[in-house]
């Protein structure tokens, strides 16, 4: 592979990008370029962002996956979890916490079930209208994430430590503000 990425980073970042034994992302490069090669008879230009972007959601929420997982959370559970921890009242009807964290009504459903089944979450029913049932964290649920919240921001503080300067972790920071703008912009178009 060419040394496509050496105009974004130090030696450092090329040596990790191109790493097999470090980072799935090359093999996956690789072979996106074949397919890309095969159908257009080109390379994949500006797709190889796209595909470096979700390789990273990957291997993030699978790095949350494993940080949580001694806890008897998964990432999206602890996800869902904070969105209602974030909530007014600590309330949420389902509906909500789909929009919140990108789930579908059936994934919502058994993840609910299972923060229920666990004691973190309870059902209530709705004051407005009795035909709904909100979601509430329980006094268990709450206590929970009040222990792993904290262990978590600083494993996160670590890793952007470890891994970029500060001045590297603005610019990704504006970078990725700037990415999200572009794509709340290209969505809400007709």
């Amino acid at each position: 592979m060419a040394r496509q990425f050496a105009d974004i980073g130090s030696d450092r970042y090329y040596f990790s990008m191109n790493n097999p034994k470090s980072n799935h992302l090359v093999t996956i490069l690789a072979a996106a370029e074949v397919a890309h090669q095969r159908a257009t008879g080109g390379g994949m230009g500006d797709v190889a962002i796209y595909i470096q972007m979700r390789s990273c959601n990957v291997m993030m929420n699978e790095r949350l996956s494993r940080l949580v997982a001694p806890h008897g959370l998964t990432a999206v559970g602890y996800i869902t979890m904070m969105a209602l921890y974030s909530r007014p009242e600590n309330l949420a009807n389902p509906s909500e916490l789909c929009d919140y964290t990108g789930e579908t009504r059936g994934n919502m459903t058994r993840i609910c079930d299972e923060l229920f089944d666990n004691g973190w979450m309870r059902r209530v029913a709705n004051v407005e209208d009795r035909r709904r049932v909100d979601l509430s964290l329980t006094k268990s649920g709450m206590e929970l994430l009040d222990r792993i919240a904290p262990q978590l921001r600083q494993s996160a503080e670590d890793f952007y430590r470890e891994n970029f300067t500060v001045a590297e972790k603005v610019t990704l920071q504006g970078l990725l503000a700037q990415f999200s703008e572009g794509l709340s912009t290209d969505l809400a178009r007709p």
